[in-house]
């Protein structure tokens, strides 16, 4: 694909974005003091994912949710709200955010390939469908068109709006999310240092995005290459390869599989951010302000069971912890309570449940859950291996309360004890746990730093039963829960170090310290380029995720050129039923049309009705190998479109009729035919 077409690709984005950003922030002021400008990136992306949503759901064209900005912006300019000045002076947030999109930009140019690698192709697949027909709910690709309400979809969503706005090409498209999610990750980062600290210590927070565990630095001292180390690096605790996962978003982002978790990853650091204005401001906010922060958090905390459900399992209860400090706060100061500092926080549960009611009751009402019960863990972690995934953060909490343990030293005796009962990673947390409760100069970052010891100590001792099985029954909790954790423990560790560093840069003149910022942040796209090109195997430099096929796989990269240029978005195009994490199904991910069965392995973790999936894989076999009902079984899944190519010549003895059918593009190799 043309270098220029991706490039305005990405500049349309950019435009985009900063569109609807500008037509927001002056709306924000009243609810976040300092960093309205800042937080009008992941606002304004949220307002636009939710309205466009609501355009699909009542099946108009997507492109409509512009409007609703454009009357923000125009009314905006009327009332002379927005100034050349405050933009300039706000222009930190701009850098912030456009940095980090860079940031992950060269990383995935240097590593685009959308690859069996990980669940890449599901996530082409999905972003691919979304973009080809934009309607709520949108088409399962991978079987035969059904409705995707088994797998929380928002993310692709969010950015297949994006790219149809941008007139992106989905493999193209594929490959800004994660730029896109990076950059909006990091203004929220930034916003909560900014909220906290003065500018030269608002980056800090930002570090929860960059920061590895210990294990990487123990797999590279071992002389493990940086790719192999990564890699390893998530498959730490456990007793059995894959066990359990624990990845980190340094690992995800360069990894590249723009993943619900991974997409999810700015609205974390957001509701971070407005729980941290919530417990920090919420006496000094106007009325008006706080019924609109309330608003706010309640379009974050909505926006989560559709983006990625194991989120709100979290944020939810933490939300109500955090009400509820900081009504005690107020009564504990003896400050006069009205109706408008409690009715806000009242309303916030009940406005998220209505953000996106008409998904939650299609979730519900599809019979589908992957959740069923809570398990006992009968081997908790290895305190070695559990220091190598969360040692950092910890030790970051632990120096913090060093002047409690002074006091309390006696403390020491729970992790001694516990670890004689086989929990002696619970023990370390719950140590943690009681002298952070216990501290006498209490701070924001306390209260995340407890709520992050908490799950920890939830983690070692209860898992959520799913569908993974003995050994793999942690998998998930300690993979989608710890990722949750990183981002609650990491904000506040790292608020902590920007408390500790008060007044350290206040003699670095300005020239200076933006000029060791802009070294520092050179090397880091050096440093995570490097790595993304050791995971690359050499075919990066473009922002196609399906260039790589023309050098591996040339024949299915034509055929899939061709149904590109030819298929109709609702085509139906039948390829060989998919094996999980193999090369297969790559005509629907890369293409986005439906096809009727994709990874069944996927699909029957999914569907309760697994005699469909194998109706379908049956009912394919027969449709290539025999030629009597071949015609007929294209008809009984809408298939318009047969692909013989490497994949369906390995799987079956292709034996196909001389009738019906019409070949209608050739290539060694590969061919497709069309139902006539």
């Amino acid at each position: 694909m043309a270098a220029e077409f991706q490039a305005l690709t990405v500049l349309l984005l950019l435009v985009i974005v900063k569109f609807c950003q500008l037509a927001v922030y002056p709306y924000l002021r009243p609810a976040l003091p300092k960093i309205y400008y800042g937080l009008a990136y992941p606002v304004s992306i949220l307002l636009l994912t939710l309205i466009s949503w609501y355009l699909g759901l009542l099946q108009l064209p997507v492109q409509l949710a512009l409007i609703p900005f454009a009357v923000l912006f125009g009314f905006a300019i009327w009332k002379k709200q927005i100034s050349f000045s405050e933009i300039k002076s706000n222009a930190v947030f701009d850098v912030i955010f456009l940095a980090g999109f860079v940031l992950l930009l060269a990383v995935r140019f240097a590593y685009p390939g959308i690859i069996p690698s990980g669940e890449k192709f599901m996530d082409a697949a999905f972003l691919g469908s979304i973009m080809n027909n934009p309607v709520v709910t949108p088409a399962d690709p991978w079987l035969g068109g059904a409705p995707l309400t088994v797998y929380y979809y928002l993310g692709h969503w969010m950015c297949g709006v994006l790219g149809i706005l941008a007139f992106g090409s989905n493999t193209v498209v594929f490959n800004l999310m994660l730029p896109l999610v990076f950059g909006l990750a990091a203004v929220s980062a930034y916003s909560v240092g900014a909220c906290l600290f003065d500018r030269r210590r608002a980056w800090i927070p930002t570090l929860v995005l960059l920061i590895p565990n210990i294990a990487l630095f123990v797999r590279l001292a071992l002389g493990e290459g940086i790719t192999t180390a990564f890699w390893n690096s998530t498959r730490v605790i456990g007793s059995v390869p894959s066990e359990t996962i624990n990845e980190y978003p340094l690992f995800s982002f360069i990894f590249g599989d723009p993943h619900a978790h991974v997409l999810g990853c700015f609205n974390q650091l957001l509701f971070i951010c407005l729980l941290t204005v919530l417990l920090v401001k919420w006496r000094e906010i106007p009325v008006y302000g706080k019924y609109l922060l309330a608003v706010l958090l309640s379009l974050s905390l909505g926006t989560m069971p559709a983006m990625n459900a194991w989120d709100v399992l979290v944020y939810a209860p933490l939300y109500l912890a955090a009400a509820g400090v900081a009504v005690f706060l107020m009564v504990r100061d003896r400050e006069g309570i009205s109706l408008h500092d409690i009715l806000p926080l009242v309303l916030v549960p009940f406005l998220s449940i209505l953000s996106y009611a008409p998904y939650l009751l299609s979730m519900f009402s599809s019979g589908v859950s992957s959740i069923d019960g809570i398990g006992i863990v009968s081997s908790p972690s290895a305190l070695p291996l559990f220091l190598g995934v969360w040692g950092i953060l910890l030790f970051i909490v632990f120096l913090d309360c060093m002047k409690t343990l002074k006091k309390y030293w006696w403390l020491v005796i729970i992790p001694i004890v516990l670890f004689f009962f086989g929990y002696g990673t619970a023990g370390v947390c719950l140590f943690l746990l009681l002298l952070l409760l216990l501290k006498k100069d209490k701070h924001v970052d306390t209260f995340f730093a407890a709520a992050g010891c908490i799950l920890l100590i939830l983690m070692e001792i209860f898992y959520l039963n799913d569908y993974m099985g003995d050994p793999y029954e942690r998998m998930n909790t300690v993979f989608k829960i710890g990722f949750v954790c990183w981002f609650i423990l990491g904000s506040s560790a790292f608020m902590m170090i920007g408390r500790w560093i008060r007044g350290r840069f206040a003699g670095v003149s300005r020239k200076r310290f933006l000029t060791a910022a802009g070294i520092v942040y050179l090397a880091v796209i050096v440093v995570l380029t490097g790595c993304a090109l050791g995971f690359s195997n050499g075919n990066g430099g473009t922002l196609d995720g399906a260039a790589w096929m023309s050098s591996e796989h040339p024949s299915d990269a034509l055929g899939i050129a061709w149904l590109k240029e030819h298929a109709a978005p609702s085509d139906v195009v039948a390829e060989a039923a998919g094996t999980s994490y193999q090369y297969s199904s790559r005509i629907s991910a890369l293409t986005g049309l439906t096809t009727p069965l994709g990874w069944a392995g996927h699909e029957m973790m999914w569907r309760p009705d697994n005699g469909t999936i194998s109706e379908v894989s049956a009912d394919l076999k027969e449709m290539y190998e025999n030629p009597a009902r071949t015609v007929s079984l294209m008809d009984k899944h809408n298939v318009k479109y047969l692909f013989v190519g490497e994949v369906e010549q390995a799987n079956y003895q292709v034996s196909l009729p001389d009738e019906g059918l019409l070949m209608v593009f050739s290539t060694p190799g590969c061919a497709i035919y069309q139902r006539v």
